[in-house]
């Protein structure tokens, strides 16, 4: 059975062999140019903003920039494509051709059937997403310690081993939607559909709560603001500066009273005619506040071992299901 399964999965492991072994070269011949400009930030000792902020803009403007956020890329759109070409036809494609009366009424049961495949392409699975997220992360190390944003929503599900999480989810969601749905094309859809729910919804509403977040109140510190507007009905958006090296969640300005500040800003000290920085000279007599609550680095890894886990979970749940309805529901 083994070995049959092998028969009918070596040309997508060989491809993706291929590809991966392209990349490599490219991060290869890519990474010795991106050590010379880090050169400059590793022998800066102290008040490195600018020696850093030069590094990104050098960077980003070479090939390394394409490559960074062609991987990027690569790294969130490579679990749902195991998904859709890997996992939903395993099933629903021997049920829409007929051979499963075939397979399943041979001397291997039909749970070692589902079981060795799901084993041996589950492991490409893992191996592959597991080299290529290493790749990819190691390659771009520098450029996230610079930028200091691992921790950031856009990078965070691209680095580690949350990718790995993604990939097994993705191919058990695909193998079940195929079971249940018993056609290719729309169990294609199916996976590609709840899956991109499932992984939204981590940054969006659940990855916050998979570890506590540090809650501040400092003084709002007029001089380290991102953005100080005010609209025509006289309202202010006040948006202080996040915590840096840190995912913020909430950054807002509040009352004493513990009310997000909005205004109504002092039409005489912010009016077109108002003399330069009058209205942060009035904002800073009001004694605002800056709500911020963030995720800092620190919690990098906690953070990738939980949701990594939550995936891993939800994988081994769709396998137990995929074994339950091969084993009631499909004849």
């Amino acid at each position: 059975m083994i070995w049959f399964t092998w028969r009918q999965f070596r040309t997508p492991a060989v491809v993706v062999a291929g590809a991966l072994a392209v990349l490599a070269v490219v991060l290869l011949v890519n990474g010795k140019a991106t050590t010379d400009l880090y050169a400059s930030v590793a022998a800066c000792e102290s008040d490195c903003g600018q020696t850093i902020d030069a590094f990104l803009a050098r960077f980003h403007n070479s090939a390394g920039g394409t490559i960074y956020y062609t991987t990027l890329a690569i790294m969130y759109a490579a679990p749902p494509l195991i998904g859709i070409f890997w996992g939903a036809p395993l099933v629903a494609r021997e049920i829409e051709t007929g051979t499963h009366r075939l397979a399943w009424n041979q001397s291997v049961t039909r749970t070692r059937w589902l079981a060795t495949k799901l084993g041996l392409i589950g492991a490409a699975t893992a191996a592959a997403i597991g080299l290529l997220s290493w790749a990819v992360t190691a390659w771009a190390g520098r450029v996230d310690s610079a930028a200091a944003d691992r921790i950031t929503p856009l990078v965070f599900g691209a680095r580690g081993i949350v990718p790995i999480g993604y990939a097994l989810f993705a191919f058990t969601l695909g193998v079940a939607a195929g079971m249940v749905v018993r056609r290719t094309v729309p169990a294609m859809a199916g996976t590609l559909a709840v899956y991109t729910a499932a992984v939204a919804a981590m940054p969006l509403w659940l990855r916050t709560h998979l570890a506590p977040a540090t809650h501040l109140t400092p003084p709002l510190d007029m001089g380290n603001l991102d953005e100080l507007m005010i609209d025509q009905s006289n309202n202010m958006a006040i948006e202080p500066k996040g915590v840096t090296n840190a995912w913020t969640i909430i950054n807002r300005p509040i009352t004493s009273s513990g009310e997000v500040f909005t205004g109504p800003a002092d039409p005489t000290l912010c009016g077109r005619n108002a003399p330069m920085g009058s209205c942060s000279d009035w904002v800073g007599t009001l004694g605002l506040r800056q709500d911020v609550v963030y995720h800092p680095n620190s919690q990098y890894w906690t953070l990738q071992l939980a949701e990594t886990a939550v995936f891993l979970g939800l994988a081994a749940a769709l396998a137990l299901v995929s074994f339950w309805w091969l084993r009631r529901r499909l004849r």
